[in-house]
């Protein structure tokens, strides 16, 4: 489903971007054991992993987009047309994902669909997704055939899914007379500071963009494959002007190899740093065949990666949680066949399939860091808070558990000023022994019911025996003014 135009332009591929790693990571336990007892800690935050993808049925010769959370799949299409997930990032309790579905760029929030194009013959294809200042930007490409009878890619993003076209480099075509478009790509977008960045390609090699203007350079690593705001810190990865892997913060870089290499994608976990990329360790002279996958940590070399199924690995992206290392990367199995896999702390990690499906394979992992569940209940609210900027629930009680069937339940809140409108969201934990989950244990949750009215109350039937949880979004038009917060409740029958 990718262009084998713009693959080869750079031997150092561009795929993703991880918005953020909050837990504390590294592969030796024995090591995080001792760090933890000298500095008096033994508890570790609750970290939800993500992943983004695809399911392949060979029955049908169709692809399924599916993300996985925690190991659990939860299929995005249903299988009728070619469709991946190609990027996920986590914004408060809020899913987005990048993808693509019968050659046409999407995204997903909460499992809701959002195609591009209007035009079913149009083709686009979607990379790397952001949301950045409540706004969702997805950065691929678009077909155009108005320059010849052939057609050219030309790189874009689009904003809350309008298209934006990025500027690109002109060449004379002698046969048509005319200047055309070189063959361009759009590969990851993100946020650094008040500025918005653009890693892409095209067929002089590897290109930039900062608030939808082509610059020369990003910092000054000789390349850059990927950027970060993380923490407060500005982190970018890449190969300095000598050719080594390095990464870059906040205007310092590391360099992490002494020979020809390139850093791939970053996590910071605390005051730990940890970045992968390959390098030519075992002297082939960095041919094709010969780079060798790597994890460091805070500079040092912490792990070859490397299988007996394959005999090369490129990360794409990478994510921790605990004492886990969780990396994306591009594989080769032999001259002509490749293909993706996840590890974990090195090890190749099978994602389950989704019913009828074959095989999986990831695109992007990327990290949450749970909310820390409370069980104290809220108060009943009185209705007239009317000029309160955020909704106030006003039944059912937060962690009601409720015994009657049919499961036939109302929500009521407070009105808010000035919003035009309502968005209920409505999930349901799934997991062995739904019904006999408590609050704590309900951790997974799925998307369920979603809908937007102008009334102050809905009603909605429960989904199960099982927790359920919902909040209360206000709109004014298009934009969202508040968010309350996860209210919970669980049925008995």
């Amino acid at each position: 489903m990718k262009n084998p135009i713009l693959l080869p332009l750079r031997w150092c591929a561009v795929f993703g971007f991880l918005f953020s790693f909050p837990s504390y990571a590294q592969i030796s336990k024995s090591s995080v054991s001792k760090q933890n007892s000298v500095n008096g800690k033994n508890n570790q935050k609750q970290v939800d992993i993500y992943v983004a993808g695809a399911c392949y049925n060979k029955s049908t010769r169709r692809h399924t987009a599916v993300y996985w959370k925690n190991g659990q799949p939860v299929a995005l299409t249903d299988g009728r047309s070619d469709a991946e997930a190609t990027s996920i990032t986590v914004v408060g309790n809020d899913i987005y994902i990048a993808g693509n579905v019968g050659g046409q760029a999407v995204f997903w929030k909460n499992g809701q669909e959002t195609r591009f194009s209007k035009d079913e013959g149009d083709y686009n294809t979607a990379y790397s997704i952001a949301v950045i200042n409540g706004d969702v930007y997805v950065a691929g490409y678009y077909r155009d055939y108005t320059y010849s009878t052939a057609y050219i890619d030309m790189a874009m993003y689009w904003k809350n899914g309008q298209p934006i076209a990025l500027p690109v480099p002109m060449e004379y075509n002698a046969s048509t007379g005319r200047s055309v478009p070189y063959h361009s790509s759009a590969n990851l977008i993100a946020a650094m500071g008040e500025d918005i960045y653009i890693i892409g390609n095209n067929q002089s090699g590897q290109a930039y963009w900062k608030n939808g203007k082509a610059v020369k350079t990003i910092n000054e690593l000789r390349y850059v494959s990927t950027i970060a705001q993380l923490y407060g810190n500005a982190y970018a990865v890449g190969i300095t002007q000598s050719e080594r892997a390095a990464y870059w913060k906040n205007g310092h870089t590391e360099i992490l190899s002494s020979i020809a290499g390139c850093a791939t994608c970053i996590a910071v976990s605390g005051n730990d740093i940890y970045v992968a990329g390959f390098d030519d360790s075992n002297g082939n002279g960095y041919a094709e065949n010969g780079d060798v996958g790597k994890c460091w940590k805070n500079g040092q070399l912490l792990a070859d990666l490397k299988g007996t199924d394959f005999y090369r690995y490129r990360p794409t992206s990478m994510a921790v949680s605990g004492n886990d290392v969780y990396i994306v990367g591009q594989t080769y199995f032999g001259p002509s066949s490749s293909g993706t896999k996840l590890l974990k702390n090195g090890q190749t990690i099978e994602l389950s399939n989704i019913e009828g499906s074959d095989w999986s394979f990831p695109n992007f992992v990327t990290s949450k860091q749970r909310a820390e569940p409370t069980v104290s209940k809220q108060s009943m609210i009185s209705p007239e808070n009317n000029n309160a900027n955020v909704a106030q629930i006003i039944e059912p009680e937060n962690y009601a558990v409720i015994s009657h069937f049919p499961r036939t339940t109302k929500i009521a809140w407070t009105p808010v000023a000035k919003a035009t409108d309502y968005e209920i969201i409505i999930e349901y934990a799934s997991g062995p022994g739904n019904a006999h989950l408590s609050f704590k244990e309900a951790v997974n949750f799925y998307p369920y019911i979603s809908g937007k009215t102008q009334s102050n109350s809905v009603t909605f039937d429960g989904a199960g025996a099982q927790v359920h949880r919902y909040k209360v979004q206000a709109r004014n038009k298009d934009k969202i003014i508040s968010t309350t917060d996860w209210f919970f409740i669980k049925y008995l029958k």
